[in-house]
């Protein structure tokens, strides 16, 4: 016969950073009933005791993939991907603020921008060039979490392209709204200024593009395995 506390002592630690849901706790009973009917099993074949154990473990299935909203998906096609989308939109956002060069803060965000681009892409083709090596590699991702994350990303974007607007319009209209005049424009330049002003901040979209893209891509790269 098995010795049920060592076993429990194992999924106990195999289970202490997940979640203590009803469905954890059931897959949790179902470990410890698998590992030991798979013991006991190889005892019966003469195979000694603690050995036994080892093999049970060996080729018990990985958890992280059984538990709901984990999944197995190819991690360095995953980085792979991920890279290609972040150099592409550091592109488009490094064609839309080629005009803010103009003005102070639009010289430094552009050559931002131009310097993630040149990082990602070298990331990107370093990537490429090892793909059918490493093509295969998997890991498991928590598809909740990467949701949740992707759906703040955008909450916390929205909030910050509003703040960030808001305090734009006050500094440059401020003082006409408080005493009462017209808002205008005085020119195509200054019409350009203003429009470059709101156009920058909009640049940081890139951000929650990518987790949102980290998010999608977790689906399209999953492992099926038969």
């Amino acid at each position: 016969m098995t010795n049920r506390h060592d076993l429990e002592i194992f999924v106990d630690r195999l289970f202490a950073n997940q979640r203590k849901t009803k469905e954890v706790v059931d897959l949790k009973n179902e470990v410890l009933s698998n590992l030991e009917a798979r013991v006991t099993d190889y005892m019966e074949n003469g195979i000694a005791y603690q050995s036994a154990i080892s093999l049970a473990i060996e080729n018990m299935e990985d958890i992280e993939a059984l538990i709901d909203d984990n999944q197995k998906i190819y991690s360095y096609r995953f980085r792979h991907d991920l890279f290609q989308s972040a150099l592409i939109y550091s592109l488009l956002a490094w064609i839309a603020t080629i005009p803010a060069r103009f003005l102070p803060n639009g010289i430094w965000v552009n050559t931002l921008l131009l310097c993630l681009a040149a990082l990602t892409g070298a990331a990107y083709l370093s990537m490429s060039r090892h793909m059918k090596r490493y093509e295969k590699q998997t890991a498991v991702v928590n598809t909740r979490k990467l949701n949740q994350w992707s759906k703040w990303a955008w909450w916390l974007w929205s909030i910050f392209i509003v703040v960030i607007s808001m305090y734009t319009f006050v500094i440059q209209y401020g003082s006409d709204l408080w005493f009462g005049r017209e808002l205008s424009v005085d020119g195509p330049y200054s019409f350009y200024v203003t429009v470059m002003r709101y156009v920058i901040p909009m640049t940081s979209v890139i951000i929650p593009l990518l987790v949102q893209k980290a998010y999608k891509l977790t689906f399209q790269l999953e492992v099926n395995e038969p």
